[in-house]
């Protein structure tokens, strides 16, 4: 392992930076833990006279612990305590790192179904 692989798993193993997670390819049952790196840039942009603030969620994941990440894959993010607090669904793909170390992955929060509502109602 070179120094820059050693320094990327410093970076995921520090408890402020990255956080616990199941990674299921294909958002299927089955998962592997992993640490993820929650971002969410935020920029401003300007068209035709216009200023739009565009939000965007990313994750970096180590390609060490995910090799192909793709869309369509389920991220469980759990807390301190291994529970689960927010599940992301990865819809887009982003840059890899030029060590070929991290890859950047657009997501997006699953919206837990609510339990008062009736499936059968339209």
């Amino acid at each position: 392992m070179d120094a820059f692989a050693m320094g990327v798993d410093a970076i995921f193993d520090d408890p402020n930076l990255a956080i616990d997670a199941i990674w299921r390819a294909g958002g299927g049952s089955d998962g592997v833990s992993v640490r993820v790196i929650r971002k969410t840039p935020e920029a401003v942009v300007g068209l035709a006279g216009n200023q739009f603030d565009l939000d965007a969620m990313l994750i970096d994941i180590r390609l060490s612990e995910v090799a192909v990440p793709a869309k369509g894959d389920a991220v469980d993010l759990l807390d301190d305590d291994g529970e689960l607090t927010e599940t992301l669904l990865v819809i887009g793909m982003g840059k890899i790192d030029t060590r070929r170390l991290v890859r950047t992955c657009e997501v997006s929060a699953v919206q837990p179904d609510d339990p008062d509502e009736d499936p059968d109602e339209p």
